[in-house]
């Protein structure tokens, strides 16, 4: 404590402080009879200290120098209260009333007012909000920066959970439907997390990969580990990962012999290559995504219970694009734009063929989406694409109406390479049996082909 100074000022110490404190201070006994204002509350209400001290507050308020008193207010309610008054000039001020009781605290001896003018509260409330929107876009900038597209309140927790658990050092489980976003999702919490860029983002699909090939794609292997091993060795993903991010789509696709090894990794943040002895050690950021019920495969022991609490730490749902019409809006007009800059044309969407779109279930999220968006590009005659192409795109020249149901179809309104079609063809029905049996295996069966073909055809639309 400096003795010194505090010995400087004496008795003129809180003098001193309330004069240069900036706000009117204005005290007065239990009874509201005034003992104390600073310069600023002589100023502001026109009187000087001789003429209002010694005086009770419900004079003053006769002669018009304030009203009302918050003074009597504290006195009649025994408690802290705030209030707008009016000042000399028709000045509005915000004024709070403070009670200072004695030591029974049965009886009020002091009630200390601040004022605070109400046009300096708006300029703080207005740069408080204008500081609010620059933050709120920046974020929006970072977000389309990474593929993040937004454009309205659908998913505004998204936008606030990113930026808080991007440089957090946890496991992140990202869940939803096929299709909704969940890889630009990890991509843009690698961006938040290293925003110089210079970090690997290494993904891998576990649905898309053979199951007797997974281990070697995740871990690696030493040369000569097993027949057909390379004289080199590999290194794994997790490897290649190593200082930046490792993401594993559609985790529960994972065989329960590699989520043993997994767990072993995330526990001790260090693993063996098949066929190798020394242990490699690796820092990585691990996000994980599923469109599948992980508690539920717990359950019937088709994954990990521990595994499932070690990635789940952090949980991120997106939710379905059928939930999001301000986000469907705002895809829709960027995806056009793509296009346009694609094929250097200008089209547009109107208003109706946007109501059209909203209605539908989008069975296929994000993804169809896009696809839908590009069809209509494609097929829409002239530059505006009205709501008829929309339900020729979505329900097909033999169901415009879409009371049928939301069965994607594929519209020939002009001919196109037969290549091309069976493309568009493939799609379609890989993605709804994977969608319908949330398993390449459970796919292949449907459609009555290899699973290594259903994982074929999915890497080759879901990498796009």
């Amino acid at each position: 404590m400096n003795k010194e100074l505090l010995k400087k000022y004496d008795n003129d110490f809180y003098k001193i402080m309330s004069e240069n404190f900036g706000e009117e201070i204005f005290v007065t006994d239990g009874e509201g009879v005034v003992l104390y204002l600073n310069q600023i509350s002589q100023k502001d209400i026109q009187s000087s200290a001789a003429e209002v001290v010694g005086r009770n507050v419900a004079e003053l308020v006769a002669e018009g120098k304030f009203s009302p008193s918050v003074s009597l207010e504290v006195i009649k309610q025994r408690k802290t209260v705030s209030l707008i008054q009016t000042i000399p000039g028709n000045i509005k001020v915000l004024v709070t009333g403070v009670p200072v009781f004695n030591a029974a605290k049965d009886k009020i001896e002091l009630i200390i007012s601040t004022t605070k003018k109400i046009d300096e509260i708006a300029e703080m409330i207005e740069t408080m909000e204008a500081q609010k929107r620059e933050i709120s876009g920046l974020k929006n900038m970072a977000f389309q920066e990474a593929g993040f597209i937004v454009g309205g309140d659908d998913t505004d927790y998204i936008i606030e959970k990113i930026p808080k658990i991007a440089p957090l050092d946890v496991p992140i489980l990202i869940t939803g439907e096929t299709g909704v976003g969940k890889g630009v999702a990890a991509k843009t919490i690698h961006k938040f997390k290293f925003p110089e860029g210079d970090k690997p983002f290494i993904k891998i699909n576990c649905s898309t990969i053979p199951e007797t090939l997974i281990e070697s794609e995740l871990f690696g292997y030493e040369k000569g580990a097993f027949t057909g091993a390379s004289d080199h060795g590999k290194q794994g993903k997790i490897e290649m990962s190593n200082g930046g991010t490792l993401f594993l789509d559609e985790i529960g696709e994972l065989p329960l012999t590699v989520q043993v090894k997994l767990l072993d990794f995330i526990q001790d943040g260090e693993f063996t290559r098949i066929g190798g002895t020394s242990p490699i050690k690796v820092t990585t950021r691990l996000i994980t995504a599923t469109n599948r019920n992980l508690k539920k495969m717990c359950q019937e022991e088709t994954f990990r219970t521990e595994l499932y609490f070690r990635i789940n730490v952090v949980n991120l749902e997106i939710p379905p694009l059928r939930e999001r019409h301000s986000d469907l809006e705002a895809l829709t007009k960027h995806f056009l734009s793509n296009c346009n800059s694609k094929y250097r044309n200008t089209k547009r969407i109107d208003a109706k063929a946007m109501e059209i779109l909203k209605e539908y279930d989008w069975p296929g999220n994000i993804r169809e989406l896009e696809h839908v968006v590009e069809n209509l590009h494609i097929f829409a005659e002239g530059y505006n694409i009205g709501e008829e192409d929309v339900r020729v795109a979505l329900y097909g020249s033999e169901n415009q109406s879409g009371e049928k149901g939301n069965e994607p179809a594929v519209i020939c309104k002009g001919i196109m390479p037969l290549k091309e079609a069976k493309h568009m063809v493939e799609k379609q029905l890989v993605m709804e049996a994977y969608k319908q049996s949330g398993s390449t295996y459970k796919a292949a069966e449907i459609l009555g082909v290899d699973q290594s073909t259903v994982s074929k055809i999915m890497k080759k639309f879901t990498e796009k």
